[in-house]
């Protein structure tokens, strides 16, 4: 059963990146996380199947893209990710405090409340109206410096980075296509610092990330299949409250193994 949720969720996350700008590392993200029992060795296990995505993405839209927009953007998002990065492999987790609820004890985690609090503002920024995000065009080198910190720290860049995006009214294509190229550069920024700690990556069971991969790659063809033809709305709503649900139960400690 755990098999079948990693390839219909890396299928499924992948397809929907093509239409919503993210999604694939938001969901795939609880998936590992499941299946590993460590929220790090979850991120690094995204970041790979992530990155790989991406490369494969890129090859797909090379054509599509700005890169009068994509060059600013992207350079101010590689220290930013670096910095991200840093700060996730040298955070050292610790119980912030326990509470009882359904005849059961709950731990809340430091970096799993932090990592619940950014997916879940992320997920409200995108079902409440009022709070949409809209940036002057002006500080794109603000979008990239922000969205790469939190790909770097969480892996959740796509949402912010869509936010300042889309100030360009860019073509679907060109969105799109810029979107990845800069969500290339972050992962690589970030794989860097996450496999320098060789322990952690020793713990990753590849033959999942060759499966995940393997779905993941299915859904970036389909998605490019389908991109003229789908709506938007109906699937942002999806992965924002998909983003939610799981926000506020990692937060609250309802994932702890």
């Amino acid at each position: 059963m755990n098999l079948l949720i990693l390839v219909l969720v890396s299928f499924g996350a992948s397809w929907l990146t093509f239409f919503c700008g993210f999604g694939l590392g938001t969901m795939l993200t609880p998936v590992f996380y499941m299946l590993f029992g460590d929220l790090e060795i979850a991120i690094f296990a995204t970041t790979i199947v992530h990155f790989l995505n991406n490369v494969f993405k890129f090859l797909l839209m090379k054509k599509s893209i700005n890169w009068q927009v994509a060059i600013p953007f992207g350079l101010a998002a590689i220290p930013a990710a670096f910095l991200g990065a840093w700060l996730l492999t040298h955070f050292d987790d610790f119980q912030i405090l326990s509470y009882q609820l359904f005849g059961k004890t709950w731990h809340v985690m430091a970096m799993n409340l932090v990592f619940g609090i950014i997916l879940s503002g992320f997920a409200l920024v995108e079902l409440i109206p009022s709070w949409s995000l809209a940036f002057s065009k002006q500080k794109l080198w603000v979008g990239g410096f922000i969205s790469g910190f939190f790909g770097g720290l969480s892996g959740h860049q796509g949402a912010l980075r869509t936010a300042f995006l889309v100030k360009y009214k860019l073509e679907k294509n060109v969105f799109i296509a810029t979107g990845i190229v800069v969500a290339l550069v972050v992962d690589i920024v970030r794989s860097t610092v996450y496999f320098s700690d060789l322990e952690k990556s020793m713990n990753i069971q590849w033959s999942l990330i060759i499966i995940s991969l393997s779905a993941a790659l299915i859904g970036a063809i389909t998605g490019r299949y389908f991109l003229q033809k789908i709506k938007l709305e109906t699937l942002n709503i999806i992965v924002s409250i998909a983003m939610l649900v799981f926000g506020v139960s990692l937060a609250l400690g309802f994932l702890n193994k």
